[in-house]
């Protein structure tokens, strides 16, 4: 299991999700001389795969940005059971600093999707009210929203049809764009969750690929007009779809 270490000098234990499961969680230690000046790794670090350290890199430099790390931290104050910070406050923190720009630079969203059974706007209120009494004194504003109600607006919002969703996380699932599809949580003092479904090579390599789990391209279009005007350092993968490609075809 990874570790990050956080701006104070704490570390916390990383959880990465979904784990693979293709991959032995056990590695055979190499063998340490009988007289060593230094102590050998304890087998929680040997046991690190490729994924969960890229994962604590891409962590530390999201909670470089001093908004993302006081969210996490008071986040858990709400009570709300199935919760995530995601997407932009997230993945532009880390192009921001790969290009060498502060981490909170252009970033105007900090939103947070969360799971409750209950689908009424009332209480979806109370908790918007709650959380904006939270985070009263950051000068940005941070959006909650219930991925329980997201089926109520989201087609006469974006004109796609969107099923009902049962978590958090499959709302992260239906963002247009993989480097968009990330979710960070404080899990009690000691873990910080990643949610990654589709990695996080292209949040480390400044790639912007199409999500085509629901027909929106031109908000992947607007969206990536936009970033190409911050990052000089994006590549851009163009939403193709099957009907465009059987235009294409001669």
């Amino acid at each position: 299991m990874a570790h990050i270490f956080l701006a104070d000098g704490r570390s916390c234990r990383l959880r990465l999700f979904p784990r693979a499961k293709h991959q032995s969680r056990r590695r055979k230690a190499a063998p340490q001389p009988a007289l060593s000046l230094f102590a050998p790794p304890d087998d929680e670090d040997l046991n690190d795969t490729a994924a969960e350290r890229l994962a604590a890199k891409v962590a530390e430099l999201c909670l470089r940005n001093r908004n993302n790390s006081i969210i996490l931290d008071r986040m858990p104050a709400l009570g709300l059971r199935d919760w995530w910070l995601v997407s932009e406050s997230l993945f532009q923190s880390v192009w921001n600093l790969r290009c060498g720009r502060a981490a909170d630079r252009s970033i105007t969203s900090y939103d947070v999707f969360y799971f409750s059974e209950d689908p009424s706007w009332e209480a979806e209120d109370q908790v918007i009210r709650d959380a904006a009494a939270l985070f009263a004194d950051l000068p940005v504003a941070v959006r909650l929203r219930n991925q329980a109600r997201a089926h109520f607006w989201f087609p006469e919002k974006f004109g796609a049809a969107y099923p009902p969703l049962t978590t958090a996380g499959e709302g992260i699932l239906r963002l247009p764009c993989s480097a968009q599809a990330l979710g960070m949580k404080r899990t009690g003092q000691e873990y910080i969750d990643v949610y990654a479904p589709f990695g996080l090579g292209d949040v480390w390599d400044i790639i912007a690929r199409p999500n085509r789990a629901l027909p929106l391209a031109h908000i992947y279009a607007e969206q990536t007009s936009g970033w190409r005007m911050e990052w000089d350092k994006l590549h851009i993968y163009q939403w193709v779809d099957e009907e465009n490609r059987r235009r294409r075809k001669p």
